[in-house]
């Protein structure tokens, strides 16, 4: 076999060889890219849901608090209202509400039922209505007076029912909030509602 063919075969073996080892190291190294490429887009996919569910969380913790706070305040204030004895009636204040209330408990669609979410508006709506006689009366306005501390007493037996007399007896400057709730008197329903919310207000039980 003439020694030029024999060249010209080795040199051919010698490119094809060449070619396909250029090609392996080609795919090996695309491959890995490849896959380094995957492994980057799954981390900032994972690392973005996870910066959503804790929007998420942080948003339902601060309108969990939200409610806590507007309840508490209703609660306090209405039994303080109702131990003054004074004849003079000299003072009444706003139940302070905030404005998107109805926003905030509509935010937990998805951690109360239909049933609890219908108890925080019932609420809600006595609160404001509260506040409505409120702002209708005047300084030496009994009447008015007495249908504010009507009110007043409506927010405590919607909470409390028949139980609501017995809560007047405590001193609200010693006490809790928790002590408003986690006690005999409170209506099942609302202390099971109650210490739900308690539970929302704290971001790291909602991770």
């Amino acid at each position: 076999m003439p020694i030029e063919f024999i060249t010209s075969i080795i040199s051919a073996l010698s490119i094809l060889t060449g070619s396909l080892v250029g090609a392996f190291c080609s795919w090996k190294i695309s491959r890995k890219m490849h896959v380094e490429k995957i492994r980057e887009e799954y981390k900032i996919i994972k690392e973005n849901r996870k910066y959503e569910d804790t929007y998420r969380a942080k948003a339902v913790c601060n309108n969990a608090n939200v409610i806590r706070l507007d309840i508490s305040t209703a609660l306090f204030q209405s039994i303080r209202s109702l131990q003054n004895e004074s004849e003079e009636k000299k003072y009444l204040y706003i139940l302070p509400v905030n404005r998107k209330y109805s926003e905030a408990v509509a935010s937990l669609s998805d951690k109360y039922t239909l049933k609890e979410l219908s108890a925080i508006y019932q609420l809600y709506g006595i609160i404001e209505k509260v506040n409505r006689d409120i702002n209708a009366w005047t300084l030496g306005d009994n009447e008015s007076y007495e249908k504010v501390k009507t009110g007043f007493t409506s927010i405590l037996y919607k909470i409390y029912g028949d139980e609501c007399t017995k809560i007047l007896k405590i001193n609200p400057d010693e006490v809790c909030y928790e002590d408003l709730y986690k006690n005999d008197y409170i209506k099942t329903s609302y202390k099971e509602l109650l210490c739900k919310l308690d539970e929302l207000c704290l971001v790291e039980n909602l991770l």
